[in-house]
């Protein structure tokens, strides 16, 4: 699930609180950054767990109309497409799903108010008056389920506060995780059985390795990194410059040097691109500028030494 931008994202987040926590030491960061990554795993079973308690919010309504005391015809024979719906029923019955929720005790049982706003903001929608109308079919019920998070959820600013709330981890997350859950929903088939993993933390070993390794070679290259800085900064004094700005560019050369499987093209690329979220307008040109002299400065001591893929686009 958590790709190699998220990971980047996370390790810098890690690497600025270890420099402003000065009493941190390498592994209690490590271990602050496996804190990290693994909350965005439990945000993705909250958010799809959503769902499920949408249904069954829907389901009780169902029943308590059944049992009001002047029923109408309508109230006791409901339109059932909805709580049937045969996506959620397989999320329901997942193993991984089942499992996680329980274990880390997964609900939005202390937020009933927001749980009831957006299932009024759901079923009020065009979308789902139109899928209320739908003979049953697994693919009309992944679509609804789908619009659900695009548009109900994916636009709904109050639930992004709401989780700022809840965990410091999860302000970069929320866009991330949504869209992990739109693939859930995309690649799932109707066959599908109940052991099926619905999701992966991550893509691979190496990708894990990479995040543990990438904060400790920062953190373990930072003066000989800050010198370089310094070097080609040199009408800039070095505690002026953008503490942003400065620990981009450590983890750039810190994939420059220690990381010969990366592309030199790749990382630039990644951190430059870092910068327009994370600093100032003008952060993305003064790092590229600063960068690109380091990196001259690398490869003419030949202390940038490539090797597979990372030799695919080098500059």
């Amino acid at each position: 699930m958590i790709n190699r931008r998220l990971i980047r994202i996370k390790t810098f987040q890690a690497l600025y609180a270890y420099n402003s926590l000065k009493g941190e030491n390498i592994k209690q960061a490590k271990k602050e950054l496996s804190l990290s990554i693994i909350k965005t795993l439990d945000l993705y079973f909250l958010l799809t767990k959503l769902i499920v308690d949408i249904k069954d919010k829907a389901y009780q309504k169902i029943e308590n109309n059944k049992a009001k005391h002047l029923a109408t015809e309508l109230d006791l024979n409901p339109n059932m497409r909805f709580v049937d719906n045969l996506f959620i029923a397989h999320l329901e019955n997942n193993e991984q799903f089942v499992s996680y929720c329980n274990a880390k005790k997964i609900s939005w049982s202390n937020h009933n108010g927001f749980v009831e706003k957006i299932y009024q903001l759901f079923v009020e929608s065009e979308a789902y008056e139109k899928y209320m109308l739908t003979k049953p079919s697994f693919k009309e019920d992944k679509k609804i389920v789908t619009f659900f998070y695009e548009e109900i959820v994916g636009n709904c600013t109050e639930i992004i506060d709401l989780l700022e709330e809840e965990s410091i981890y999860w302000t970069e997350d929320f866009e991330f995780v949504v869209n992990a859950i739109l693939k859930t929903i995309r690649v799932y088939k109707e066959n599908d059985n109940s052991n099926k993993i619905l999701v992966e933390l991550y893509k691979n070993e190496e990708d894990q390795k990479f995040a543990q390794d990438l904060l400790e070679q920062s953190i373990k290259s930072h003066k000989e990194n800050i010198a370089l800085i310094e070097k080609f900064t040199k009408n800039w004094e070095i505690d002026r410059i953008v503490q942003i700005d400065v620990l981009l560019m450590e983890m750039a050369i810190t994939e420059f040097v220690k990381f010969p499987t990366i592309p030199i093209k790749v990382s630039l690329d990644e951190y430059i691109e870092l910068s327009k979220f994370y600093s100032t307008k003008k952060s993305k040109t003064f790092i590229n500028g600063i960068l690109d002299k380091i990196l001259n400065t690398l490869k003419e001591q030949g202390k940038i030494v490539k090797k597979g893929r990372g030799l695919i686009g080098q500059v």
